[in-house]
Formats: structure tokens, C-alpha cells, sequence
């Protein structure tokens, strides 16, 4: 992975238009060949310019950082380091588990560019899910890899210095920032940025003025902001993730730091289940893929604990138990907050907005946002999935 101003001699940041981009890939060697290069935009918009770039010999991913979030404008502005954060989480993730990323082509870090591989023919998991063309293998290796990755950047298995020096090089403040009001301020603040049906509006301002939620919600943003477990992905939705039969692969790693162990679990498992619940046939299906995702992620993390630690205290006789108890806790809670904010919050995804039908889509809306409360302010009373099966039954 090479890190240097191009050829193009950029010695400070611009935005660059498509012909531009071009010219920028030629200069590196990927498309030697003459002839066009199709640009077509794979971006959702809400943050950075994403491209393929291809022709009959090959495609690669071109990513561009703006400095500010796309669906906000500039009074949201975004720090550009995000790109060299998210090339090293890659590297990270590339080194514990091979072939779990994008191999990573190039970096600029002046520009604000990666190039990545192209993951075609591997379908996102967000599309895959609303389409119901996900592969039989997803939530589990979802939970495998989190497992590695979380386990393979704590204390237990990284010698500490090694671990502070990586935590202090992948801080990530900006977007830690951005999170902390994403997930933990904006929903519960009756936020101009908030989102829904009219038919909502009560709820939503309701959720400012719920002072037992909002106790709940400031000690899940505590220990987000305190507690540095291992790596996190830190925006671990289905969006962010490839699925095909043979491979799953993660990427979009520019919200990762050091955060709490629950925290990546919570958000996938907040997906499957608000995915169930805008689709009423996937319903059961999403909750025992929600189940499948926590057996896998346990069982890895049992064995790394038991074969793979350096830590002395991990041999003490219940030790283990207290931190799986609480990680579990943190993901029902962290998930509770995924399924608020993607309920009403500026960050909307397909799967709430596909129904056409206003009532059916507030109905579904709704009850995620119930669902979410519940989670977050049963969490240290729920000790398994199985205990919120009766939301996701079928006839419900």
C-alpha cells in the first residue's frame, strides 16, 4: 500500500471531477490499456464520492473524502484523515483475518483518496437483505470475524503497549465525534436532523423528554466514549458489508477506534432486526440470523480466550463470565440505539423507506422505535435472544 502525492503533483487537497479521475488512475499504471474508462458512481451520497472505475481488463474502486458529510452540506464538516484511518483499519483487519477487506490499491493521504479492489461479484449485504438473496453463511461469519478482530486488538491477546500505540495512531476523533451525535445525541434532542412521518412527530419529541431513557442512553454513550475493548468497526450496519456464497467481506472502515467489545454486534443485529421488521416475511428468519451471528460470535470468542490469551487473569475462575455478561448487555443496548437512530434520524436506510404505503411504513417505523426503547431499557434484564423472540413472530 503505497501513501504519496501523485504524479499530478497535488500538494494540497481538491475535489476531483471525472476526467480528472481518469487521469489520476492512468498516472498510477491501472489502466494502461488505451481506450474509455467507465466511471459509474456506487456512492450512497450521505458522505463520500465512491466510483467504479473500469474496462474490459479490469475494475477498481476510487473513493474520495469531501470534508464534510455529502447529505448535510458544509455545515457538517468531516475531518479527511478519515481516509488514512480507514486504510490502516483495513490493513488491521487484512493481517488478523486475510481476505476479510478490500485489498487496499493506494492511498493519498493529501488527496483524501483510496483505491480499492472491486468486490463484484459480491452483492451488499443492505441490498442482499431487502432482496432476501443473502448467502447462508452471512450472520455467521459476521459473527466469526468480529469475534477475531475484537479479540486479536484487546488487551487479552495484544501486548499493551503494542494496543496503546495502535489506539493512539487510529483515535479517529472526528468521526468518534460524528458517532457520539449519530447514535447517542441527535435522536433523543428532538434534532432538526431527525427524520419521519408527520404521524411520528409525538414520539420523536417524546424521546427528548424521557428523562428514564435518557439515563439509559447516557451510560451507553459513556462507556462508548470511555471503554477502548478492541477495535471497532464502529458503523458495522449491512451496508457496510459484501455477501456471496464463498466470502463476506467488511469494509467502509472510517468510524473504527477502540471502543467497546459490544458495540460492532449491536449494530449488525439492530440491522437484522429492523430488516424484519420493514419486511414482515424475512421477520422470523432475520431473528434466528440474529441468533445464529451471537452463537458464532460467543463460540469464537470462547475459543480465542481459551487458547489465544496472554493475559494472566483470564485463567481466573469466573473472570470470563463477567465479561461476556457484559459484553451481551452492551450489545442489547448498543442495538437498541442502532434501531432508534435508524428509525428516525438523519441516517435513514433503504430498508424503512422502501414500503410506498405511508401507514405501513409509519406502522413498521413505530414499532422499531419500541423495540429499540425496549432494548435499551431492559437490557440488563435480557440475558439471551430468545427473551425477545414474541417481536419477531410472524403473526405479531
Amino acid at each position: 500500500m503505497d501513501v504519496f502525492v501523485n504524479k499530478q503533483n497535488y500538494t494540497t487537497y481538491r475535489f476531483l471531477e471525472i476526467e480528472e479521475i481518469k487521469q489520476y488512475v492512468r498516472n498510477l499504471g491501472f489502466f494502461p490499456e488505451p481506450g474509455d474508462i467507465k466511471v459509474i458512481e456506487v456512492s450512497d451520497g450521505k458522505i463520500n464520492h465512491v466510483y467504479r472505475l473500469r474496462n474490459e481488463y479490469r475494475s477498481i474502486i476510487f473513493k474520495q473524502a469531501v470534508p464534510y458529510a455529502r447529505v448535510v452540506g458544509e455545515s457538517m464538516p468531516l475531518p479527511l484523515d478519515r481516509v488514512r484511518i480507514e486504510a490502516e483499519v483495513m490493513k488491521v483487519y487484512e493481517e488478523i483475518l486475510p481476505k476479510s477487506v478490500p485489498s487496499v490499491l493506494h492511498l493519498d493521504e493529501v488527496m483524501a483518496i483510496v483505491v480499492m479492489e472491486d468486490m463484484l461479484p459480491l452483492e451488499v449485504g443492505r441490498t442482499a437483505l431487502i432482496n432476501g438473496s443473502e448467502s447462508a453463511r452471512f450472520a455467521t461469519d459476521i459473527g466469526k470475524m468480529t469475534a477475531e478482530v475484537l479479540f486479536k486488538t484487546s488487551d487479552f491477546y495484544m501486548p499493551s503497549p503494542i494496543k496503546k500505540e495502535l489506539q493512539a495512531r487510529l483515535a479517529n476523533p472526528g468521526m468518534r465525534q460524528l458517532t457520539e451525535q449519530l447514535v447517542f445525541d441527535w435522536p433523543y434532542s428532538d434534532h432538526e436532523t431527525n427524520e419521519c412521518e408527520t404521524g411520528m412527530r409525538n414520539e420523536v419529541k417524546f424521546l427528548s423528554q424521557d428523562q428514564r431513557l435518557l439515563l439509559e442512553v447516557a451510560q451507553l454513550k459513556h462507556k462508548f466514549m470511555t471503554k477502548a475493548d478492541g477495535l471497532i468497526h464502529g458503523d458495522l450496519h449491512s451496508g457496510a458489508i459484501f455477501t456471496g456464497d464463498n466470502r463476506t467481506v467488511i469494509f467502509d472502515t472510517e468510524f473504527a477506534l477502540f471502543g467497546p467489545f459490544g458495540f460492532d454486534l449491536g449494530q449488525f443485529i439492530a440491522n437484522l432486526f429492523l430488516n424484519g421488521i420493514a419486511f414482515p416475511n424475512y421477520k422470523e428468519k432475520r431473528f434466528e440470523q440474529a441468533k445464529e451471528t451471537w452463537y458464532a460470535f460467543a463460540e469464537t470468542f470462547s475459543n480465542l480466550w481459551q487458547t489465544s490469551t496472554h493475559e494472566r487473569y483470564t485463567k481466573v475462575d469466573g473472570f470470563y463470565t463477567i465479561i461476556m455478561e457484559e459484553l451481551f448487555t452492551d450489545i442489547i443496548g448498543y442495538a437498541g440505539c442502532e434501531l432508534v437512530r435508524r428509525a428516525i434520524s438523519i441516517a435513514q436506510i433503504p430498508d424503512m423507506n422502501t414500503e410506498q404505503d405511508e401507514d405501513l411504513r409509519m406502522a413498521a417505523r413505530k414499532e422499531v422505535l419500541a423495540l429499540g426503547k425496549y432494548m435499551i431499557m431492559e437490557r440488563k434484564h435480557i440475558y439471551s435472544l430468545e427473551q425477545l423472540s414474541h417481536w419477531f413472530q410472524a403473526t405479531r
